[in-house]
């Protein structure tokens, strides 16, 4: 006999699927959450602004979130998914090692990868010296002196931005031609840049070194950068006709084009932030809830505008 399908299969495990575990959990619904476990902020170890939880590990979040949600019957699987297809009425989950998982809905939020520049050291070292995010990093390392590469992505607001922590800013630019915009916002905010062309990254005992072209060594207590990424949706297609989940949300409640399909995280609309994931992750989770109800019980909700 054909197992009962889920409401809802959840694909991520960070914050975003897990507060909409708990949402759709406490909603009496029938929940299933799959997850890799290789998110992009496993590298920082720990999780900053997000109140009662500032500076845990991300592992112990993880495990106190789903002893939380599962008192409410939800279903956790450490299991990579393959691919997600619509199938009739239902949407089917396939998962490496579980299979099929058939739902009513699939609510994504499997995240985004961070593409690390080429530049020698800097994957040895993120997470542990090498940084993107100053809400997350800067506080711990206030008073340093930091180091902005601004070779690949354009970095000149981070700069600015992290002037709040320290005065101390040096922007390399990696030879880059700068643009006179550009330069402009770092002569507004008092940064100097470094024009010589970068060689590599290296750990030293109090910070990282930058090693430039023309033998010189500068240390700094860390290093920032901007870095562009890209969506893992790789299960989705070919379903998805589209480059990534945002250019489908229809809604700021993580409504796609694709019906029943729901996104949420760092794959839909806001900031990438821990805490504003888990936001969008309930938003999410009560925009499934209502529809669910709207298709069993039609015309006891409003309609939707779209």
């Amino acid at each position: 006999m054909t197992a009962k399908p889920y409401d809802t299969v959840i694909v991520g495990g960070g914050p975003a699927g897990l507060n909409a575990a708990l949402y759709l959990g406490r909603s009496c619904r029938r929940v299933a959450l799959v997850d890799s476990g290789d998110a992009r902020n496993m590298a920082a170890g720990v999780m900053h602004n997000v109140v009662t939880n500032d500076g845990v590990s991300i592992d112990d979040f993880r495990a106190r979130a789903r002893a939380e949600i599962s008192r409410y019957g939800v279903a956790f699987l450490d299991d990579e998914v393959v691919s997600v297809a619509p199938k009739g009425d239902l949407v089917v989950t396939t998962a490496k090692d579980a299979g099929e998982l058939r739902s009513r809905t699939v609510l994504y939020a499997a995240g985004v990868r961070s593409r690390l520049p080429g530049l020698p050291g800097v994957a040895e070292l993120w997470g542990k010296g090498v940084h993107e995010c100053p809400y997350c990093h800067a506080y711990e390392l206030r008073g340093g002196s930091f180091a902005v590469y601004g070779g690949g992505v354009p970095s000149e607001c981070l700069a600015a931005t992290l002037t709040a922590w320290t005065p101390s800013i040096t922007y390399l630019s990696d030879g880059r031609d700068l643009p006179a915009e550009e330069r402009g916002y770092l002569d507004a905010a008092g940064v100097p840049t470094t024009t010589g062309k970068v060689l590599g990254v290296t750990r030293l005992p109090d910070g990282v070194g930058v090693e430039l072209a023309d033998g010189r060594t500068l240390s700094f207590t860390a290093m920032f950068l901007h870095l562009e990424t890209e969506p893992r949706v790789e299960p989705l297609r070919p379903w998805l006709q589209a480059d990534d989940l945002l250019s489908v949300q229809t809604d700021d409640r993580g409504r796609t084009s694709l019906p029943r399909l729901y996104v949420a995280g760092d794959l839909g609309r806001g900031m990438q932030q821990a805490a504003m994931a888990a936001a969008s992750g309930g938003l999410a989770a009560m925009a499934v809830n209502a529809d669910l109800i709207r298709e069993d019980r039609p015309g006891s909700l409003y309609p939707l505008s779209h």
